[in-house]
């Protein structure tokens, strides 16, 4: 019986263990443990490779433990990979980039400050530390741009020892933004530095990178390690100081580790070379991954051709097909060759042959329009021939990713042929148009004014939205100026795009240096904010509600105001819209705002007891709204500073209410459930109001200041105004009107049984000190 038992007990533990099993992944790190992986270290430690279903061993590199050896030879299922990777992309190796991180190049050359080398090109004759070509070629492309090429100076192979650019060994070295100044500055050493962003030049810095193998066989094992990756960064870059401690205390082989001092340095270059504000977080742009290769190409004499195949697509297919053709084509045209020699008339067969290869080559295979190669061909040719007379546009189909998923695959390509159809059919002088990937398509046209451009491609995306049930494109153009390199092209042409989809221009936007300008304002503002919520500057004015019949305050309203050390009190309208962009971030504000308002709460409410009916609003955002377990976390936050929520009303605007209906409606009946009040905000500016309000669960509505402010002048919104309070009564709803600035405005909204008035008429949003000094009752109206 005892055997019996134990077996059935093995048996159990052997059941629970399959449930437990996770899959073992490596991935090697190409240098000593610090905060340049981060993003791998949090995905570790927050659980995210477990939640996929991974247990993942992080292989620590080195001088001496190369991780493009360890990937190419499958010791680590995955590497990271900087601008090394352009020489084993050019060797056509297996290499696939899963996701590129550090969007900017962290590579440099540095001259002590001393030296006073305001110019790259007064290093001619001097003496450079640099790496291999193969790893530094950026570098010298960047060199050769100022005239500078390899004949004019001295080059000492690269071994990282800052003393030799003290002691004048060398007057230039290469080196890492984020290690080797700052061993300088330690030393007491200021330096001056050269990035090739100064010059057009901007590679990809580390990206995770897998092998063809790996991508063919273990698709969903890509995705889910590429995922949780990208949540380690977005977790890493919100709590640095907590990873930079979790870093300290991992077992290292560097001899000369980092001390928290020197990560933290390293931290803050490493977030701002992710710059994850601008660009997504592992976005890779085939464009600029071609243009770095073209460079790369140019310094090493190298004739490497890019496919985007080396570019992980996350709606990846298998396209081993293609490689069985492409065989298939050699074969076949190596037996047409033999048989040349003995029949003439084979050689139809060998042009037809040559004629396949090509279409493989420059053609779409979807679309049947040329592809990015043939378009890099182009514009080669019109650099060639000086024809500066081109412009060229990049139209983008708007939310593809979710047609794919909401329409399926074969949907999503259908809308894609028929756009394609679209654009090559289109009219332009001298044009060629292109399919390049993701569904983004290019026009080169040639044309003598700018405006004339303009309207032909404006023209044409207004005929693919009529024609094609009101898709919506964005597009981007720049001047086809032949002196900027492949890699500055079209990293301009992708501002401006990027600039269209951020304002949803649904005309075509030209570049500008301002988008870079505008770029760096809003993240020096959104910087700011962070500190600013750190700091707890954060803070709540309060603008009370008149019960008109009694003149009582019924109630508050909390503004967000922001106490800036230097600026003084600033208004939402300052930093709100620019926050709200960032949903993250606007979520981290609402939280802290929340909090404040909420720690205050009950000394708001003691003061005012003696008013029945007292309430303080709080304003939710769209995004807040839509949060998920959005009540109980409201909850929560009431019970950590004992406050009832039937003393809480939060204001909800009628276009994110009216936005998903469904979804507005089961959120509102939870938040009145759990003994909040809710308030409809903006009435009658947004939707059919009138048509909806019926089966919305709200307990006041606010009649928008657009109203208010035109009566009772305006005889139209007089009349709706007049509709508007009879409905509430009639559906048993509070009605509130804001922005009550005049006298006749108050007289005449009493007139028509209004409940409450909000306004200039009788208070300016106030602090809470000036607050707590109001009287209970107004009297003087």
């Amino acid at each position: 019986m005892k055997t019996i038992n134990k077996y059935i007990i093995a048996l159990f533990l052997f059941w629970l263990s399959t449930f437990a099993w996770s899959e073992d992944v490596s991935i090697h790190l190409k240098w000593y443990h610090k905060f340049q992986f981060a993003g791998y270290y949090a995905a570790i430690k927050q659980g995210y490779f477990k939640e996929e279903g991974y247990n993942v061993t992080l292989v620590e590199g080195g001088p001496d433990n190369s991780h493009v050896h360890q990937l190419m030879n499958h010791f680590s299922q995955y590497a990271v990979v900087g601008s090394e990777s352009l020489n084993a992309l050019a060797l056509d190796s297996p290499i696939v980039i899963v996701a590129s991180f550090f969007q900017h190049t962290p590579e440099v050359l540095m001259t002590l400050k001393s030296n006073n080398i305001k110019n790259i090109s007064q290093l001619k004759g001097k003496n450079i530390m640099l790496a291999d070509a193969s790893i530094s070629g950026q570098m010298r492309a960047m060199l050769a741009k100022s005239g500078v090429t390899t004949n004019l100076y001295k080059s000492s192979a690269y071994d990282g020892d800052v003393q030799k650019l003290i002691d004048g060994s060398v007057l230039a070295m290469y080196g890492y933004i984020s290690n080797e100044p700052y061993q300088l500055q330690q030393l007491g050493y200021e330096v001056d530095i050269f990035s090739p962003r100064d010059s057009g030049l901007n590679f990809y810095g580390d990206n995770l990178a897998t092998t063809k193998t790996e991508l063919e066989n273990n698709p969903k094992r890509l995705s889910s390690i590429r995922r949780a990756v990208i949540r380690g960064w977005n977790y890493a870059i919100e709590y640095p100081e907590e990873m930079i401690d979790y870093i300290l205390q991992l077992k290292t082989n560097n001899p000369l580790p980092f001390d928290k001092n020197h990560q933290l340095y390293e931290a803050k270059e490493t977030i701002k070379l992710i710059d994850a504000n601008l660009f997504p977080i592992g976005h890779s742009s085939p464009d600029r991954w071609a243009a770095m290769l073209d460079t790369f190409n140019d310094v090493t004499g190298n004739q490497a051709v890019f496919s985007e195949g080396t570019i992980y697509n996350e709606f990846h297919r298998d396209t081993t097909w293609i490689q069985r053709l492409l065989y298939s084509s050699l074969i076949a045209i190596a037996v047409i060759l033999a048989l040349y020699l003995w029949n003439r008339t084979l050689r139809i067969r060998l042009k037809q042959a040559v004629n396949n290869l090509q279409k493989v080559a420059f053609e779409d295979p979807l679309t049947g329009m040329k592809n990015r190669s043939a378009m890099i061909v182009h514009i080669e040719d019109c650099r060639n021939r000086n024809k500066d007379d081109r412009y060229i546009a990049i139209l983008d189909i708007c939310a593809l990713q979710h047609i794919n998923r909401t329409m399926g695959f074969i949907k999503a390509d259908l809308l894609i042929r028929n756009i394609a159809n679209s654009i090559s059919d289109c009219e332009f002088k001298n044009s060629q148009s292109y399919s390049l990937y993701g569904g983004k398509f290019a026009i080169i046209a040639q044309a003598t004014k700018q405006e004339d451009f303009t309207k032909k491609i404006n023209r044409l995306i207004k005929l693919i939205a009529e024609s094609n049930d009101h898709v919506s494109l964005h597009s981007g153009a720049i001047k086809l100026n032949l002196t900027l390199d492949n890699s500055a092209l079209t990293t301009r042409v992708e501002l401006a795009l990027q600039y269209a989809k951020e304002t949803n221009d649904p005309y075509l936007v030209y570049f500008s240096k301002s988008f870079s300008e505008d770029a760096e304002a809003r993240n020096a503002l959104l910087e700011e904010v962070k500190q600013g919520i750190n700091k707890q500057q954060f803070i709540a004015y309060y603008q009370p509600k008149i019960e008109y019949k009694s003149g009582r305050v019924s109630g508050i309203e909390a503004l967000a105001r922001w106490d800036h050390p230097k600026k003084g009190i600033l208004g939402p309208g300052v930093f709100l819209p620019e926050v709200e962009r960032d949903a993250e971030l606007m979520l981290q504000f609402e939280r802290h705002l929340i909090e404040h308002i909420l720690s205050n709460a009950n000394t708001i409410i003691d003061y005012f007891s003696e008013n029945p009916g007292f309430r303080i609003s709080i304003n939710l955002s769209s995004i807040k709204f839509n949060q998920a377990n959005l009540t109980s976390e409201l909850l929560g936050v009431c019970k950590l500073h004992n406050v009832k929520p039937k003393y809480i009303e939060f204001e909800l605007t009628e276009s994110s209410m009216l936005a998903n209906l469904d979804a507005a409606i089961k959120t509102s009946n939870e938040l009145q459930s759990a003994g909040f009040h809710v308030a409809l905000d903006d009435f009658g500016t947004g939707y059919s109001s009138l048509a909806y309000i019926q089966n919305l669960p709200v307990n006041i509505i606010k009649l928008d200041y657009s109203f208010v402010k035109k009566i009772p002048d305006d005889v139209r919104s007089s009349y709706v105004v007049e509709h508007i309070i009879s409905l509430a009564h009639k559906l048993g709803l509070t009605i509130v009107a804001e922005g009550v600035e005049k006298k006749r405005q108050l007289d005449y909204l009493g007139d028509l049984n209004v409940d409450l008035i909000q306004g200039f008429y009788f208070h300016k949003p106030m602090d809470i000190e000036r607050l707590l000094k109001l009287p209970m009752i107004e009297t003087d109206f």
